[in-house]
């Protein structure tokens, strides 16, 4: 097996991948996440998807994989893509122009941002991780931390407090700012990206804590006000002795909080810290900085890279940066047209978008609207580390991708479900898998090179196209999609069709086998409102097809209960409730055919 490896920002090199954890098991990740003062756009959820499939790749090699993604709802300001925190707080600028406060804005674009989030499958945000509030760390909630980090800064000789209350990270004081980006220190002069302000030491040096009378989130350091209690009680436990006089009452910089949040929630030391390149410079370089002058942190260079054994004065061990995502060959423009959030794409009439789900809809998709494992996969497919190039054509020809793997699973499944698993499959269809899943897990250790992962996974179902599958190689075949699903996540692995015989439809007509048949609509059926439709099914009656309306997910049993009532229909000569029960089913995205088994049902 392959082992995997990753370019390394720091070092500007592949590195084999080596966790800092002893029994080399476990592994801990830091992303940062969405600032949530507007909807995400495709830009960010390509970097976020890039850190879920890094995710997903070290979990297939092996390891267990604590993952935190944080949410920026303060301190990030309008000018942060230079060093220093000027400009507005987009949050609070976001809120004056909403007319409200922003609190509740940031409120409202995280529930949004996690609504897109789960569309497009980040494994972070699905099952019991979802819930999770570890994983998923507010700014706005670990101050706290902040502070402490701020005054060990200051107490260590890294930070100073100007007149205004502010600190100050001083840049001269940590001689490797600039290796992560590759930035000369020297060359950083004054007035060469900001204008020069008079408190600061060197222009270079970048705000830890702001200062501004007029900002609607503030948090005192020398009393609860502004505090959650909660929050305040951590913070006096934490800061025993509070913090320098000096410092007044305001809100954190951007670069101070993830160094804070990854600290609080995956400890002093992480393997890998992931973002779009947008936060090489200044973002990472000053979360390295700010780390070691308050902890002093460092980690090792892995074994065969080009510093084995030598400290690296940075508390993540591997910096995973992907590349930006260009539409049309250009970057992302309002005025042109071209930015796109998530929520634009899956569902643009809602947005508001007609013109765009127009054009979506001429393009090939039905309502004009995107279906979220299609952007999913568009946003994947490409190498992370390279641009990407967005538009209409990537769109159609991910649609079509994902439509020829889906429709292999299904006929898999149909031919699992119709023959079982017994025997054996061939050495053929043997060999063909395990080459096709060695040839998927070398490409995606090669870096996520997922354009040579999707290769594979198209040769191989390109060579199953071509095969008469018994049932035991349908199965291995299954197996084989499942296990390229587990990283991709763009597959429908619900029942989406499937063979009713005629013996099947009968059993819900028998009495005594229906109770058994419908074991699994008991949850369903025993709802406070459907009590005397469970009774009627315990004493051998099937319901009636106007009982069935308020049913919303449709599976395999559900659908061969729509069929059965229907077959009633038809053996009663009630032909005006088997139309309707037929058209109902088709409302639902259910097809219905008749065979000389019985019938063949698809969903979708």
């Amino acid at each position: 097996m392959s082992v995997l490896k990753l370019k390394n920002t720091y070092t500007r090199s592949l590195e084999v991948f080596q966790p800092l954890d002893p029994t080399g098991q476990r592994v801990t990740m830091y992303s940062c996440g969405p600032t949530v003062y507007s909807y995400a756009h495709i830009g960010n959820f390509r970097s976020f998807l890039m850190s879920d499939v890094l995710r997903r790749v070290l979990e297939r090699n092996g390891y267990a994989v604590r993952h935190v993604m944080n949410i920026t709802d303060v301190g990030h300001m309008t000018e942060d893509h230079v060093a220093d925190a000027t400009g507005e707080d987009k949050l609070a600028k976001a809120a004056r122009e909403l007319g409200t406060d922003p609190f509740k804005v940031a409120r409202h674009f995280e529930d949004a941002f996690v609504e897109d989030a789960r569309a497009l499958k980040l494994k972070i945000y699905q099952g019991g991780e979802a819930a999770d509030a570890g994983l998923h760390p507010r700014a706005t909630r670990h101050v706290a931390e902040m502070l402490a980090a701020i005054q060990k800064l200051v107490a260590g000789g890294f930070a100073y407090v100007v007149d205004s209350g502010e600190v100050y990270f001083e840049v001269a004081k940590f001689p490797d700012y600039g290796k992560l980006s590759g930035k000369d220190i020297d060359e950083l002069e004054a007035g060469a990206r900001v204008g020069v302000r008079d408190e600061k030491k060197d222009p270079r040096d970048f705000a830890l804590w702001k200062v501004d009378a007029r900002h609607l989130m503030q948090w005192d350091p020398h009393s609860n006000a502004g505090w959650e209690p909660e929050d305040w009680r951590r913070y006096t436990q934490i800061c025993p002795d509070g913090v320098d006089s000096r410092i007044k009452p305001g809100f954190p910089g951007w670069h101070i909080e993830c160094s804070a949040m990854s600290r609080a929630h995956l400890g002093a030391l992480i393997d890998i810290h992931t973002g779009g390149e947008d936060n090489i410079f200044p973002h990472h370089e000053c979360e390295i900085a700010q780390s070691y002058g308050a902890y002093h942190t460092h980690v090792p260079g892995p074994h065969g890279s080009p510093d084995e054994g030598a400290p690296r004065n940075a508390f993540a061990r591997y910096w995973v940066h992907g590349r930006f995502l260009l539409v049309n060959g250009k970057k992302m423009s309002k005025r042109d047209g071209t930015f796109y959030t998530v929520k634009d794409l899956l569902d643009p009439q809602v947005q508001g978008l007609s013109d765009l789900a127009r054009d979506l809809e001429a393009a090939g998709f039905a309502g004009g609207r995107v279906p979220a494992n299609v952007l999913r996969y568009a946003l994947i497919c490409n190498q992370y580390t390279q641009p990407m190039n967005f538009g209409f054509d990537l769109l159609a020809q991910s649609k079509a991708s994902v439509e020829r793997l889906q429709t292999r699973y299904d006929k898999l499944r149909e031919a699992v479900a119709a023959g079982g698993a017994d025997g054996v499959a061939s050495d053929h269809v043997l060999a063909l898998v395990s080459k096709a899943e060695t040839e998927f897990e070398d490409a995606l250790n090669d870096n996520l090179n997922l354009p040579n992962a999707l290769a594979a996974v198209f040769t191989a179902v390109g060579e199953l196209n071509q095969m008469e599958l018994g049932p035991a190689e349908a199965q291995e075949a299954l197996r084989l999609m499942d296990s390229f699903n587990d990283v991709l996540d763009v597959l429908d692995t619900s029942e989406r069709s499937g063979q009713i015989s005629r013996e099947q439809v009968q059993s819900w007509l028998e009495p005594e086998t229906l109770r058994a048949k419908a074991m699994h609509l008991k949850h369903w059926a025993e709802a406070p409102d459907r009590e005397q439709l469970w009774e009627r099914i315990e004493a051998g009656q099937l319901p009636a097809f106007e009982e069935l309306a308020p049913v919303e997910q449709m599976d395999g049993a559900m659908i061969e209960l729509f069929v059965a009532i229907r077959q009633s229909a038809r053996k009663a000569k009630d032909f005006a409730t088997a139309d309707a029960i037929r058209d109902d089913l088709k409302k639902r995205g259910v097809q219905i055919e008749d065979t000389p088994q019985g019938f063949r049902w698809t969903l979708g």
